[in-house]
């Protein structure tokens, strides 16, 4: 049975249409490892291998164990990715964001009046 981080680093995994194979690949260890990794209770991976996944699934260490934000405890590992990619954007980079949003949701808004 796979435990929450395995879970966890499938997720991140698929969501970013990654293989075990490029994971592992990406990492410098085996196809079966990275399975391991996510199928099996009990994993305990370096630091090193950790930050080398997070390096290559795009998010942060904290993001693969599933450290949750203090404030967004419930917040998907996806979501504290997102947060923490928009945190790091300058300032017209976030009102540029920010200006996308709204013109997407503002046509939800009247296609759905």
């Amino acid at each position: 049975m796979a435990s929450a981080f395995g879970a966890r680093l499938r997720r991140l995994r698929e969501v970013r249409k990654l293989t075990l194979q490029q994971v592992a690949d990406a990492v410098g260890c085996t196809k079966a490892y990275i399975w391991e990794l996510e199928m099996k209770d009990g994993q305990r991976p370096s630091a090193e291998r950790i930050q080398a996944i997070a390096k290559v699934l795009g998010v942060t260490m904290e993001d693969v164990m599933g450290t949750p934000m203090e404030q967004a405890p419930d917040a998907s590992p996806e979501d504290v990715a997102f947060f923490r990619e928009y945190a790091g954007m300058t300032e017209e980079e976030k009102k540029n964001y920010q200006d996308v949003l709204k013109m997407m949701f503002s046509r939800k808004e009247k296609d759905g009046d």
